[in-house]
């Protein structure tokens, strides 16, 4: 009996040294303090560490109608993370002027440390950067 008891423990240490850890916060103006100094273990069905980035109007009024950041930290699934993504698709455009929100998901403990706004995006820079040096190798050319 007392071996079976061990065992448990044994299976419980196990299943807490797997499970993933993310940083947590809600209504954040930025990312520091809170976001990055509070950490959880999330459930055993979350493997996603999400982070929830927005770019709006406070809810109280300012001068100017300023708009900050709010961040937002979180345990989910891979699945309710993608689908978060897909929610607001291009509505993450992350224009000054405008309102916008994005979704990034990671995998990995504490793998929501930072706040990459807009790592996602650099598939449109290279494209940007290979189209602007064909265009100097062909000016280059005609000289």
């Amino acid at each position: 009996m007392e071996s079976l008891y061990q065992f448990l423990v044994f299976l419980c240490l196990i299943s807490t040294a797997v499970s993933l850890e993310c940083y947590v916060c809600q209504n954040q103006p930025d990312n520091k303090d809170k976001c990055v100094k509070t950490s959880v273990q999330c459930r055993e069905t979350q493997d996603t560490c999400q982070t929830h980035i927005e770019w709006r109007a406070p809810d109280f009024w300012t001068p100017r109608s300023e708009k900050i950041h709010y961040v937002h930290k979180s345990c989910t699934t891979a699945t309710k993370c993608a689908e978060g993504q897909r929610e607001v698709g291009l509505k993450c455009m992350r224009d000054w002027y405008r309102d916008w929100e994005c979704y990034e998901c990671c995998q990995g403990d504490r793998c929501n440390f930072y706040v990459t706004l807009g790592a996602s995006g650099i598939l449109p820079s290279i494209v940007m950067l290979a189209a602007s040096s064909v265009g100097v190798l062909l000016t280059s050319n005609w000289r």
